[in-house]
């Protein structure tokens, strides 16, 4: 387990890009007991995007653009999610159970958002904030990433990488595109989920903003080394330039 913040921020250059990763980390801080659920199980996919916060920072660096993190996992409580949604402090995921997020009180449920959702997105929004400041118009980039397959299902997933979208479909689809030529791959088109349905990160801090993006949804397999990460930070820095710059 790693040291908890609530974000982190590191700049690779001054390039008129800007990455953030909602489910970087595994952390949890010691009062909440590690949520009563084993080390082991802790480090799977359950309690943040395996990869995502590692691929984030390659892309950093090859896009010279600043990377901002956060710092906690999500089963305390999932930043990519609006403060009424049902999953945002999870009782379970994938079926396992969270015992730290049961029978939760109303007081409970409250210091958790004012201990972590709100100051992460205040965090998030004042660097977009300074991002636009330095830019005008900076492309921002969303990096998750999914497990192959989920509790009970008969096979993987089928997509290796899928893009995300609602507001910005135009550059997610010049990005599908130049994925499946690159590769040959099987490429989500908002799957494995539907940012029609949520994606509450972009649409708060991006979308609300008018900036051009990108949601990656990366399978883990996929960045399930270190050379692997690089390998895929390289394809989608390609496409990043590529795309940005049509």
């Amino acid at each position: 387990m790693t040291t908890m913040t609530i974000a982190s921020e590191t700049r690779y250059g001054n390039a008129p890009f800007f990455i953030f990763c909602d489910h970087a980390s595994n952390a949890i801080p010691p009062e909440l007991r590690e949520l009563g659920i084993p080390e082991d199980v802790l480090r799977t996919h359950i309690a943040w995007d395996i990869g995502a916060g590692a691929l984030s920072h390659k892309l950093g660096e090859r896009l010279e653009a600043s990377v901002f993190e956060c710092g906690f996992s999500r089963l305390i409580i999932d930043v990519n999610r609006a403060l009424d949604a049902r999953d945002l402090i999870p009782a379970a995921s994938d079926q396992i159970p969270v015992p730290g997020n049961q029978m939760l009180s109303d007081e409970a449920r409250r210091q958790r958002i004012e201990t972590f959702h709100i100051p992460y997105h205040d965090r998030l929004n004042a660097a977009i904030d300074k991002a636009v400041a330095t830019h005008g118009r900076p492309f921002i980039v969303s990096v998750h990433s999914f497990t192959n397959r989920l509790m009970g299902a008969a096979e993987d997933r089928p997509w290796r990488i899928g893009m995300l979208w609602r507001e910005d479909e135009a550059n997610a689809q010049a990005m599908i595109r130049y994925l499946r030529n690159k590769t040959g791959w099987a490429i989500g088109d908002n799957e494995p989920y539907d940012a029609r349905v949520f994606n509450y990160s972009i649409d708060r801090h991006v979308s609300a903003r008018g900036l051009p993006h990108l949601t990656f949804e990366v399978r883990q397999d996929v960045i399930a080394s270190g050379d692997d990460i690089i390998q895929t930070a390289e394809l989608l820095a390609g496409g990043i330039r590529e795309v940005a710059g049509g």
